[in-house]
């Protein structure tokens, strides 16, 4: 084998791993963008969730898990979406180093690049599990009381219902009779 030959085998190697950084960096932004949209529309159906079933109750206990619990969510959102940007970051470095044909660089910064991509979804993981336990808790903590002991308060009507239909009448309202001539 020429030395030719072993120069273009290790470009061509090089290039087919500059090729995987480039479908690796194409995957995070698609999943950069399909994140914010997951995350973001789910927050918002717990959160009308949260609104419409457990807030007419009369009395809330540990909002604090609630509060907490969706904190947790957020930073789940904000450090899995950090690290996609660091990935796609470090991906367009490598591929720079790779033009340039610094190799040792790519061999000496790699570790130091995946280690805060790591620790950012590692982090994610734990606010996820985390977060959900506190929500899940909060959420079953206050349905069992309002089953128990309490009963969501009526919104737009003053009336009781009829035990016979289950429905409600309508309050009277005074019909003003026209003068008559006498």
């Amino acid at each position: 084998m020429t030395k030719k030959s072993k120069d273009f085998e290790f470009e061509n190697g090089w290039e087919n791993y500059r090729d995987s950084v480039i479908v690796n960096m194409n995957k995070s932004q698609d999943d950069f963008e399909k994140y914010i949209n997951l995350l973001a529309s789910g927050g918002i159906i717990i959160s009308l969730t949260f609104l419409e079933k457990i807030v007419s109750v009369t009395k809330i206990s540990y909002l604090g898990l609630y509060i907490i619990g969706l904190f947790l969510l957020v930073m789940t959102l904000l450090s899995n979406l950090y690290s996609h940007f660091k990935s796609m970051r470090d991906s367009a470095t490598i591929i720079k180093e790779i033009d340039e044909k610094k190799y040792d660089e790519i061999f000496k910064n790699i570790e130091k690049r995946n280690k805060p991509i790591n620790l950012l979804n590692k982090a994610s993981i734990w606010f996820l599990i985390i977060g959900a336990v506190l929500i899940l808790t909060f959420t079953s903590i206050n349905l069992l009381n309002m089953n128990s002991d309490q009963t969501p308060q009526p919104k737009d009507s003053t009336s009781l219902p009829d035990p016979n239909t289950g429905r409600v009448n309508p309050s009277p309202k005074p019909i003003i009779k026209p003068k008559t001539k006498n």
